[in-house]
């Protein structure tokens, strides 16, 4: 079984200023569904990766929840703006927060 609680390390700047490059964000795979303004890991639609980005609308196609996500960074992101809605089924955990990275001393 998978623990509730996972860490993902922040890759790119997409999420900045919210997040940024070498951050670790820490999730929970438990809730119930994404709300607009909550930031949640995904897969990517591209490649199977997981991404962090911001839930910016949800709509009903056909019965299912759609999420359109975006990230802070609207220049450097990859989002639904390229690959369109994710479903729920794509949505892996909520951020629950944000854990700097270190800088070196």
């Amino acid at each position: 079984m998978k623990s509730p609680v996972f860490v993902l390390k922040i890759s790119g700047n997409s999420m900045r200023p919210f997040a940024m490059d070498g951050d670790y964000a820490i999730s929970t795979r438990v809730f119930l569904r994404p709300r607009i303004g909550e930031v949640i890991i995904l897969t990517s639609p591209n490649d199977g990766k997981m991404m962090i980005k911001r839930v910016k609308s949800v709509s009903r196609t056909d019965g299912e929840q759609r999420y359109f996500v975006e990230g802070d960074n609207r220049i450097r992101s990859t989002d639904s703006n390229t690959f369109g809605s994710i479903g729920r089924r794509d949505v892996i955990g909520k951020v629950l927060f944000i854990s700097r990275k270190s800088k070196a001393r």
